[in-house]
């Protein structure tokens, strides 16, 4: 699998711990993927915590408004140089397929690691400027430590500040992360492999047709 992170290290010339056991997690996932035949399933990697954000409109949004639909999210933050704008336009692209497609119950959720600065208004523009269709693709900032530990803790993606050397003084995940309605993980995926990304929507087929009514 494709690097999941922008290059940083410590001082002392190793990875910081948290990167460390994020990538043996993603090792893990990558072996379970060469499996052969069809896949008709999709594994639960862990439950999300209830969590309330607030959106680009200044209302909260978190796990009480994606209950019960699919869903993807991503973390960015709007002054980064580098890989951010890249996630979004490939949001974006998730975005134009899943109209193309009639999925219109998955919702896309792009959460900011730099809420000081992104405020509703901020994520807002920047919506604008990306041509996010709002009814389906939520921008959300919140407290630093909340959205921190969020990452770390609830999505198992690593963030933390570093020196900027043109990615931005961020580093922070360039995964996609596909939940379900009942906010389990069900893979990550990097934005910016094409292959990952494909694998992405195949997953998705699967975790809406779980929730799908059964016909009489």
């Amino acid at each position: 699998m494709t690097r999941m992170l922008c290059t940083a290290r410590t001082a002392s010339g190793r990875e910081p711990a948290i990167r460390t056991a994020a990538k043996t997690a993603f090792v893990a996932l990558a072996f379970s993927l060469l499996a052969c035949g069809p896949v008709t399933e999709v594994p639960a990697w862990g439950t999300l915590p209830d969590f309330s954000l607030t959106n680009q409109d200044d209302q909260p949004y978190g796990t009480a408004q994606l209950a019960g639909r699919p869903w993807i999210a991503d973390f960015i933050f709007t002054k980064c140089p580098g890989r951010c704008p890249k996630l979004t336009r490939e949001m974006s692209g998730i975005q134009t397929e899943l109209r193309g497609r009639g999925w219109d119950d998955v919702m896309l959720v792009s959460i900011s690691v730099d809420p000081a600065n992104d405020t509703p208004e901020v994520l807002t523009e920047y919506a604008a400027r990306h041509g996010a269709k709002l009814d389906g693709w939520q921008f959300l900032t919140g407290t630093r430590d909340g959205i921190w530990s969020l990452s770390v803790e609830g999505f198992k993606l690593p963030v933390e500040e570093v020196e900027d050397t043109g990615e931005g003084p961020i580093l922070h995940s360039n995964r996609f992360v596909l939940a379900d309605g009942r906010q389990q993980i069900r893979g990550y995926y990097d934005a910016l492999d094409a292959e990952d990304r494909a694998r992405l929507l195949r997953d998705l087929e699967i975790v809406r047709a779980e929730s799908a009514p059964v016909a009489d």
